[in-house]
């Protein structure tokens, strides 16, 4: 499936989504797959209210903040926190 939006993660992000157990691994790749597919379909994180382009993807394992980078299309994923 094409997306509108590459995904770039950051390496640190992507070392820390790499220690998730499979099924919360599977999980948030399902939900980033939506993002790519709608960026702005997931809401804004609080902390950078200012900034639209900065929204939260939450499951039930982890909680990852990225960016919208409308010039070359991508999503830039720079932070997560394991629940």
């Amino acid at each position: 499936m094409t997306h509108p939006y590459t995904l770039r993660i950051a390496k640190t992000v992507a070392a820390v989504v790499g220690d998730l157990p499979g099924p919360a691994r599977q999980e948030l790749h399902q939900a980033l797959l939506r993002a790519q597919a709608h960026p702005y379909g997931w809401p804004p994180a609080d902390r950078y209210d200012l900034d639209d382009t900065v929204r939260v993807v939450t499951t039930p394992h982890a909680i990852v903040h990225y960016a919208v980078v409308p010039a070359s299309p991508h999503l830039w994923v720079f932070a997560v926190t394991v629940l």
